[in-house]
């Protein structure tokens, strides 16, 4: 399988992470000595200088608006972190990003097939002989249900110690939808000068939810999309190769557009294409 992704931009958010936690954990701590001030400076005692007295008389506004910035900020960098960084996934031992993790599952197609990982304008694509398959992922633990296109996540006592470290299921219907629709927009500025081999903008697109994290407990009642943990992938390709089939002219001529269209960067901004053929040859010469 030939592998597109766009690291700098991948690396640009786990930073952007990284530093909204750390962001969220000061606010928090400032709140927090800020809610110390009446035992330093009682009211009743003159402050020593400027910036004492501030404190003296704001120190309520501080504490209480250092909580909602502070756990915003968190829980924003938490989200890009889930999302982008490097971690040890329960029940395997893998310690590897969200993009790694779906590639590994996917191991063993051959380069009739393309992974797309953050270079198009849906997140994760996969092209194939099938067309292409349109993934919304997730990477979070515990119980979720889904009831036609309705996803909730039941509440529990354990995600309240986690409520900093969580992705959240969202709504993976809407996200396929509106990912769907960029890509198909993709297709359509497509033109091609070879009639026989026909538009792109008809190439069949199929979205589906993935879970990364073997410890997340599915509740399926009549789902909207197909919802799959990440060791079903693979047998969901080949089925869906089974059901559709590309004639060999288009699906050249899709890999070929996507590629062109593709930001696959790598962290130094120079473009990539990992696990192809293209990059070992130039690497041979």
């Amino acid at each position: 399988m030939r592998s597109y992704r766009n690291l700098r931009e991948i690396k640009r958010k786990e930073t952007l992470g990284r530093r909204l936690s750390l962001l969220g954990l000061g606010i928090l701590f400032i709140g927090l000595m800020a809610s110390f001030v009446p035992n330093w400076y009682p009211p009743d005692q003159e402050a020593p200088n400027a910036f004492a007295r501030f404190l003296q008389e704001n120190w309520a506004w501080i504490s209480f608006a250092a909580l909602p910035l502070g756990f915003i900020a968190a829980s924003v960098g938490s989200y890009f972190i889930n999302r982008f960084a490097r971690r040890r996934w329960p029940g395997s031992g893998l310690i590897a990003r969200p993009d790694e993790v779906l590639e590994r599952s996917m191991k063993g197609f051959d380069d009739k097939y393309a992974y797309f990982a953050w270079s198009l304008p849906a997140n994760y694509v996969v092209a194939g002989p099938c067309g292409l398959v349109v993934f919304a992922v997730r990477g979070d633990r515990g119980r979720v249900k889904v009831q036609g296109d309705k996803w909730r996540e039941p509440f529990s006592i354990g995600r309240l110690f986690t409520v900093f470290a969580r992705e959240g299921v969202g709504d993976p219907t809407a996200e396929l939808q509106e990912q769907i629709r960029k890509l198909r927009a993709l297709l359509e500025k497509h033109t091609n000068g070879d009639p026989q081999q026909g538009s792109l903008a008809d190439i069949p697109i199929e979205g589906a939810a993935v879970f990364l994290n073997q410890q997340v407990q599915l509740e399926l009642e009549n789902p909207s999309i197909p919802v799959l943990r990440v060791d079903q992938v693979k047998e969901f390709l080949r089925r869906r190769a089974r059901e559709v089939r590309l004639s060999s002219e288009r699906h050249r001529a899709m890999l070929a557009y996507l590629q062109e269209q593709s930001t696959y960067q790598d962290g130094d901004g120079e473009k990539s294409r990992e696990g192809s053929r293209e990059k070992s040859e130039k690497a041979r010469k």
